[in-house]
């Protein structure tokens, strides 16, 4: 399953749009129309309120246009001669195989003060104009882009009425810079970030306890104990799999620039349902088992040709099944961005969960990788070749098959009739920047750095990294906006990465420095660990201060052959421990300049037989190679007192593992 979602992370990166938080449909300054009906026209409304977008070239609508008559050109595409008009009148083109300068020219020399063009399919488009185009006539008409619905029900109001009980008004609105629908998008962004890395990190303590119980006897409580439910596979990039993820990714765009016909185009539709059916059920049925009584939690169901399956996961199927075909058939639907969204969501917290970044030196290289991949394509490649045509843009915009790609967040811009376009957001702009993230939370439950852990606020700021990284997440996104807002590279759209990787990467390696914990992080020594890092102001040795207090000697030994400390203490009164030192056995690591050192408890009686910690020496003392001894509590009760200790000790570890 992780291989999967590694393919699949690169095939949304690879098909997201690029014109991150740009409108995906018509787009430019907003025109509101009023058509006004006379008397005799009774059976039409007084006032109809539509909207359309100003085209580039022609008036620019600076003071408002009134009482125009409205008309269908002769021919309705304007290809061609028009038959003369009335002056102030506007006339109704639909859209043909002519450029649109072509049918500016036109209608203005038909006579028309406006042409309202609409698309002759579902939708509205921006209408593009060649920049070095010279003309003899300067077009000084109004000329707007209105959607075809619009276009259609004009056209049946003149059919219906006399044309002359029906005029028309235009001015420009003032939209706002960030609307109701930009910040929407904005909390679908930063809340899914904050979800996936949280579900991570839920997963991550559930194997830390199943690795733990697998190797600590009194933890697992005899080989009856349950697999503990929740963990999922999980895939850890390496530094050349992020290099040959952006390869992966610019190989799948370049299939689709070649290849995204309207075929194709279905065969992409079907691939993100089945997706997106299999990312909801794992969502919901999460939920769903979260808030069942603990005894149903694993209940299973007897299906006919399949056999046994999780009730959680029956109960959960047929809703997303449901949202995805709907979506499907629906996909044009003026509502069906919400639909699209939830599974867009739904998605981009299953890719996080399960696909991982296990260290700052993976990080390093996977996300500048994908800026630079983000940023050769949207602003590099059309200046090199293909005549100023973005391949990565024309992916977003479907290519041939006339449909968008759905991978994508989109947000309607409320209160302009739906004329206002979308805020988008792709999926590789969530995921990538979520990946660095989530690490941060995994980070935190390595180092005791939660907040359940820290109950105090100052204590968890002071020690944390993923409210940090969050936070610049937000912050990115924020300086996206006031990149399109005041278009910093021009109007082609802005690659979200050119500012959400700096803001998340920097964070964290600067925080990583100011701890003196950058090495740590480089190597991923905390990854799957329950490693407790001290600061160590002032050990002996150190110059000036107190030393610092003892660790506790506490551990067992992990997977990848270090230690996990901090658990609780395993010398109890009566116990026989022998300790012996060994720096040349042990892995050798260097904090602030102090070398590593071995462990090694051999215990008798009850004790766990041999145990193992790593630490690092001390700035004076001895430093031989081997040194052995023996350690006590300073108190021998006897073997009933040490067994009590053990058996407080098991109910401390059950705690502590359910925090």
């Amino acid at each position: 399953m992780a291989t999967l979602v590694y393919v699949l992370l690169s095939l949304l990166t690879a098909s997201y749009v690029p014109l991150t938080l740009a409108r995906d449909e018509c787009y430019g300054p907003i025109v509101e129309m009023k058509l006004f009906s006379e008397p005799i026209a009774r059976t039409l409304p007084r006032v109809l309120v539509k909207h359309g977008v100003l085209a580039g070239i022609g008036s620019n609508l600076r003071q408002p246009i009134r009482d125009l008559h409205i008309a269908d050109a002769e021919p309705l595409t304007a290809c061609g001669p028009v038959m003369p008009v009335a002056a102030g009148t506007a006339l109704l083109v639909i859209r043909g195989n002519c450029t649109f300068i072509e049918k500016v020219l036109a209608v203005q020399a038909a006579g028309a003060a406006a042409m309202l063009l609409y698309d002759n399919v579902p939708g509205c488009i921006t209408m593009a104009f060649e920049p070095n185009t010279t003309t003899a006539v300067s077009p000084s008409l109004a000329v707007i882009s209105i959607p075809q619905d619009t276009g259609l029900e004009l056209t049946d109001l003149l059919a219906a009425a006399d044309s002359a009980a029906l005029t028309l008004s235009f001015r420009l609105v003032d939209v706002p810079l960030v609307d109701s629908g930009a910040v929407l998008l904005f909390l679908l962004a930063v809340g899914t970030v904050a979800g996936g890395a949280v579900w991570s990190g839920v997963d991550h303590l559930a194997a830390r306890r199943v690795a733990m119980e697998e190797q600590d006897p009194l933890l697992r409580g005899g080989p009856a104990t349950p697999k503990v439910p929740g963990v999922t596979e999980t895939m850890d990039l390496t530094p050349h799999a992020a290099l040959a993820f952006v390869a992966v990714a610019s190989g799948m765009l370049l299939l689709l620039y070649f290849f995204l016909n309207r075929a194709f185009f279905f065969v992409l539709l079907g691939l993100f349902c089945v997706a997106s059916v299999q990312s909801q059920t794992v969502l919901y049925s999460a939920g769903l088992r979260a808030v069942l009584p603990r005894p149903h939690r694993q209940a299973t169901i007897m299906v006919p040709l399949v056999g046994f399956c999780p009730l959680t996961v029956v109960l959960t199927l047929p809703v997303a099944v449901a949202v995805a075909v709907v979506w499907a058939i629906q996909r044009n639907a003026s509502w069906a961005w919400v639909l699209q969204d939830v599974q867009g969501v739904a998605l981009m917290l299953l890719v996080l969960r399960s696909l991982r970044i296990p260290s700052l030196k993976v990080a390093a290289v996977l996300l500048p990788a994908c800026l630079a991949y983000d940023v050769f394509w949207v602003f590099i490649q059309p200046l090199l070749f293909g005549g100023g045509e973005s391949v990565m843009v024309e992916v977003a915009q479907g290519g041939s098959s006339g449909e968008y790609v759905p991978m994508l967040l989109r947000v309607p811009h409320f209160g302009l009739g739906g004329l206002g376009g979308f805020s988008l957001l792709g999926f590789g702009d969530v995921i990538l920047p979520g990946m660095l993230v989530a690490y941060t939370r995994r980070l935190d439950l390595d180092l005791g750095s939660s907040f359940s852990q820290l109950c105090a606020p100052v204590s968890y700021l002071s020690r944390a990294y993923f409210p940090y990284t969050l936070f610049s997440y937000g912050a990115g996104l924020c300086l996206t906006y006031a990149a399109l807002a005041f278009s910093w590279f021009g109007d082609q759209g802005q690659p979200a990465l050119l500012y959400l990787v700096p803001c998340t990467l920097l964070t964290v390696v600067g925080l990583a420095a100011a701890r003196r914990q950058t090495v740590i992080l480089w190597q991923g020594e905390t990854h799957g660990s329950m490693w407790t890092v001290t600061d160590h102001e002032s050990d002996p040795g150190d110059v000036g201060g107190p030393p610092s207090p003892p660790a506790p000697i506490t551990g067992i030994t992990s997977r990848q052959g270090g230690t996990r400390t901090g658990v609780s203490p395993i010398v109890h009164g009566g116990d026989d421990v022998e300790v012996r030192c060994v720096s040349g056995g042990a892995p050798r690591q260097e904090h602030d300049g102090v070398a590593g050192f071995g462990l090694w408890l051999g215990g008798k009686g009850s004790l766990t037989p041999v145990m193992a910690v790593h630490g690092h020496a001390a700035g004076g003392g001895e430093n031989s190679s081997s040194t052995s001894g023996s350690i006590s509590t300073g108190s021998g009760p006897g073997r009933a007192a040490g067994g009590a200790a053990r058996r407080a000790e098991v109910a401390e570890r059950a705690r502590l593992l359910q925090q």
